[in-house]
């Protein structure tokens, strides 16, 4: 159950994230502030801030949202066995989804946006998380 609580954390933190990355994103007058000197505007404009059409950054205030919003389903005693492979099955896929766009980062825009790589490890943690609660 406390990993539940976590999980529902670092799912509204991911989403509170990437509506951040949204509203500067559209916000063009506004400057990205990246730690680490990074080059966030760049990676977040890229022909890569787009999968099937949908920016990014909405498919992951999605998925946080989903996360969190699902998560807490099962922390308040809602036990469908396949709503938590449903979680379970998206998290991996975010996961997946997360470890290519570091990739895209890093071998072809050869860029990195600090912000897309917290959210990356944001994944990391809910996936390991859903992992080793099954256990």
């Amino acid at each position: 159950m406390p990993v539940y609580i976590l999980i529902i954390f670092i799912g509204f933190a991911g989403f509170l994230l990437s509506h951040y990355i949204a509203h500067k994103k559209r916000r063009k007058d506004e400057h990205f502030i990246c730690p680490l000197r990074a080059s966030c505007t760049e990676v977040v404009h890229s022909d890569y801030s787009r999968f099937l059409g949908i920016h990014v950054e909405y498919l992951g205030m999605i998925y946080y949202g989903f996360i969190a919003v699902g998560y807490g389903l099962l922390a308040s005693s809602f036990n469908f066995a396949l709503f938590a492979t449903a979680l379970f099955s998206v998290s991996t896929l975010a996961f997946l989804f997360s470890v290519y766009l570091t990739f895209v980062q890093i071998f072809i825009l050869k860029k990195f946006c600090t912000w897309c790589l917290i959210s990356a490890f944001f994944c990391l943690i809910i996936f390991l998380i859903s992992v080793f609660s099954l256990v």
